[in-house]
């Protein structure tokens, strides 16, 4: 479960911006449902909407979420010389000699953690680790670099296991130590593992760009995913009695034969170096190619290609759902708006703050211009988010419960629209002069 992100420095986002998942405990409307009761005095929310819009930051702060998971994932396999993956803010004159700062606390098998980074292009410049697994705080190990002697300092917690002296010779400059302590001790024993595994399994950050059906035919694969992907599909007002599954082999991996003897071999060449670094299952699924059709209520059946643009985008949806509701993680997805209808937006949102289908703590994030949810009866007050460009140019994030909205009495949406919490487009008046020529 995620309780808070905090970045700095990164694209549109210049000074720290810190998003929560955290109940206001004085809000009482849906707590049966839309809360998660984390500990005493503190519930986490299952859904969050972020408003605000085009050009004002939502997307960015997405996308630095999936730069520090792809960091903490795969930094060990950089090169000395790689460019560790931030983008300073470009429209201020000292931000690109600034670093960039990504903080985040959540928890893994009941234990809250928090995670520190703070990185320029060149290095790692800060790591901390602290955990919680009695309720006090542990600080595992911190990493500075020292300008001065251009060395790194070290402190370990004696509470963290481990060869922690192999692992800091063995961590290069941008590389982190908790990536680069997992590479050398992959097993459950490590204590960093449940980090790294979440992560891994469950931070689920994906943008407009990332939507795939390919996840769901996987599922639809086996007999049990199929007729629960059939149920999602009927939730959403979809025609649909059944699923067909065709596989067919591929030739090579780009799906069709290739023409050209030069081109040929070059492509082959290419396929090689690839077949040499991936295993043979993730061959064999690159290598096939799922056949969907859908069987309607009529008997008649159809393609999946053939469905309509909004059909085909919630068949994308079934298995990011599906699976975030079934293995907890916290999904964060950009643009849900786009293609759907405003009842399937409120159905995909409904499911994740349902008791019924959300069993296992699921989260989901997710930016929209679709405002018809942001009704009192979907979503609580603090369940509401909001994002916009100030004068600098730079994204900043708060939350409607700034705005002490009443409970059952404000219209939300209207006070939106209007522009009481900012975040909205803004239009300059263009007066257009049509100018005729005469014979």
């Amino acid at each position: 479960m995620l309780i808070d992100y905090t970045v700095s420095n990164y694209r549109s986002i210049y000074e720290e911006q810190s998003f929560n998942m955290v109940a206001v405990n004085s809000y009482k409307e849906m707590t049966d449902t839309n809360i998660i009761e984390y500990k005493p005095n503190m519930s986490l929310l299952k859904s969050t909407a972020i408003y605000g819009p085009n050009a004002s930051g939502k997307s960015t702060l997405l996308e630095s979420l999936d730069v520090l998971r792809g960091t903490v994932l795969s930094s060990f396999k950089f090169g000395i010389d790689d460019e560790l993956p931030v983008v300073p803010f470009a429209f201020d004159e000292n931000s690109k000699n600034e670093p960039t700062m990504f903080e985040i606390t959540f928890v893994e098998d009941e234990i809250k953690y928090e995670f520190e980074l703070v990185l320029n292009k060149e290095r790692v410049l800060e790591e901390y680790l602290t955990a919680y697994p009695k309720g006090q705080p542990q600080a595992w190990y911190s990493r500075v670099y020292n300008e001065i002697s251009e060395l790194y300092e070290y402190e370990y917690s004696s509470l963290l296991k481990g060869k922690k002296k192999t692992w800091e010779s063995a961590t290069k400059k941008n590389v982190l130590f908790l990536s680069t302590a997992i590479n050398l001790q992959n097993d459950e024993d490590n204590q960093l593992m449940p980090i790294y595994n979440w992560f891994k399994n469950k931070l689920t950050p994906v943008s407009i760009d990332g939507w795939s059906n390919e996840g769901t035919k996987e599922l639809c694969l086996e007999e049990e995913s199929k007729d629960a992907i059939v149920h999602f599909l009927q939730l959403g007002g979809i025609d649909i009695k059944d699923i067909n599954v065709e596989i067919a082999k591929r030739n090579n991996l780009l799906g069709k034969d290739i023409e050209g003897h030069k081109f040929k071999e070059v492509i082959q060449e290419l396929e090689s170096l690839v077949e040499n670094q991936l295993s043979k299952e993730v061959l064999d699924k690159m290598k096939r190619d799922i056949k969907i059709t859908f069987v309607h209520s009529n008997g008649m059946t159809l393609d999946l290609k053939e469905q309509s643009d909004g059909t085909k985008k919630l068949f994308s949806f079934a298995s990011l759902w599906i699976q975030s509701l079934k293995e907890g993680r916290v999904l964060f997805c950009d643009e849900l708006n786009d293609n759907l209808h405003p009842a399937l937006v409120k159905l995909l949102v409904d499911l994740f703050n349902d008791d019924v289908f959300n069993t296992n703590s699921a989260q989901l994030v997710f930016t929209t211009h679709e405002t018809s949810i942001l009704s009192q009866e979907v979503l609580r007050r603090d369940q509401v988010w909001f994002c916009e460009r100030d004068e600098n140019l730079s994204t900043k994030i708060y939350p409607l419960s700034d705005f002490t909205p009443r409970k059952d009495i404000e219209n939300i949406e209207d006070s939106y629209l209007i522009g009481r919490y900012g975040a909205l487009p803004y239009f300059n008046k263009v007066n257009y002069k049509m100018n005729f020529l005469k014979d």
